[in-house]
């Protein structure tokens, strides 16, 4: 009897050390449900584990490429595109844009094409082909890949790091911000005159003429020494026309509103063009303020100083005048009294 309550004792402890090897045991064995991903779409991860080893298992959803050769496919692998981390750049009418950081640490751009556009999946990798197979002078910004992932289809781009002309025009005023001085905003200009004039020289698989539908800021990317592209040029022809022009208000030619069926021409470009001439010359965004009436108006009653973006600096000169007359003729309520974009690059070539 006197060993008894060391042996009481001794059972306590094992029982003790029993318990909490269960708990840990349980514990490592709980199944991890459904993680969402940075894009907020749930993946499909099931982690089992034991005190020694973790094993990870990732389902994998059916691939197909729309895009790209076998060289291209290599290097950017669908899977790590779908799931890696992804920081969200904005959203546009085709769909949310993306920053990807590679594994390799190249960085890109990825865009999720939009669920439920009117195209059908046929349509959309023709009209992919097609844009990502044109070839330019840098004017456009290249397809460099695309793929499906399951039911979800992706476009790859080059990443410029400076982002777009809307976000220099009107993004935030911080440490780092600089202003475009007018010789800037002129290059950039002439730029996308050449990149809409480009896509104006072609023509489609069934011989009509391409158009891009809107043009506006967001689509005018810059690269470091201020060159300029066009991006989003695939839209029209994946996106029904009457959600552009929904999406798009102060940048659409007057034809193009009212109930009556909504088709782009290269004219009604030509009208959103001018409207982004007034954008760069004022620092005003289109769909705030009418800029046709707010810039004429003001240039009436006040003159050409009461109309151009005051971050310029003091300047007024005939460039900037010039500017706002080829804007003038692009915003003509006619359509056939409105110049060709070979025109307009002609002009501004000319200030």
């Amino acid at each position: 009897m006197l060993f008894d309550p060391f042996k009481s004792l001794l059972i306590y402890m094992a029982m003790i050390i029993i318990f909490f090897a269960l708990v840990v045991f349980i514990c490592n064995g709980i199944r991890k449900r459904n993680p969402k991903s940075s894009d907020g779409k749930a993946t499909t991860t099931i982690t089992t584990a034991t005190p020694s080893l973790l094993l990870e298992v990732k389902v994998m959803l059916p691939i197909k490429v729309i895009f790209g050769d076998v060289t291209v496919a290599k290097r950017f692998d669908p899977t790590e595109l779908a799931h890696i981390p992804k920081t969200r750049l904005g959203e546009g009418t085709l769909g949310t844009l993306f920053k990807v950081v590679l594994g390799c640490g190249l960085v890109v751009t990825i865009r999720k094409i939009r669920e439920g556009l009117t195209v059908s999946a046929v349509a959309l990798e023709m009209w992919v082909n097609f844009f990502g197979g044109m070839k330019d002078d840098g004017l456009l910004l290249p397809i460099h890949f695309s793929f499906w992932y399951g039911g979800e289809a992706f476009i790859l781009y080059e990443y410029l790091i400076l982002g777009s002309l809307e976000e220099l025009l009107h993004g935030s005023e911080g440490i780092q911000f600089t202003p475009l001085k007018w010789g800037i905003r002129k290059r950039i200009a002439l730029y996308a005159a050449q990149a809409v004039a480009l896509i104006h020289s072609r023509v489609t698989h069934d011989v009509e003429p391409l158009i891009c539908g809107v043009i506006k800021a967001s689509n005018i990317l810059i690269r470091v020494d201020f060159s300029a592209c066009l991006s989003s040029y695939e839209t029209p022809y994946l996106v029904p026309p009457e959600t552009i022009v929904k999406r798009n208000p102060g940048r659409v030619a007057p034809e193009l509103k009212g109930r009556h069926p909504k088709t782009f021409t290269r004219k009604s470009d030509v009208y959103s063009f001018g409207v982004l001439l007034l954008e760069l010359v004022t620092g005003e965004r289109p769909s705030m303020t009418n800029l046709r009436a707010y810039v004429f108006e003001r240039k009436v009653k006040w003159g050409l100083s009461s109309v151009y973006d005051k971050k310029m600096g003091d300047l007024v000169n005939e460039n900037l005048a010039g500017m706002i007359e080829i804007a003038r003729a692009c915003l003509l309520c006619k359509p056939q009294g409105r110049p060709s974009m070979e025109d307009v690059v002609r002009m501004i070539k000319a200030l």
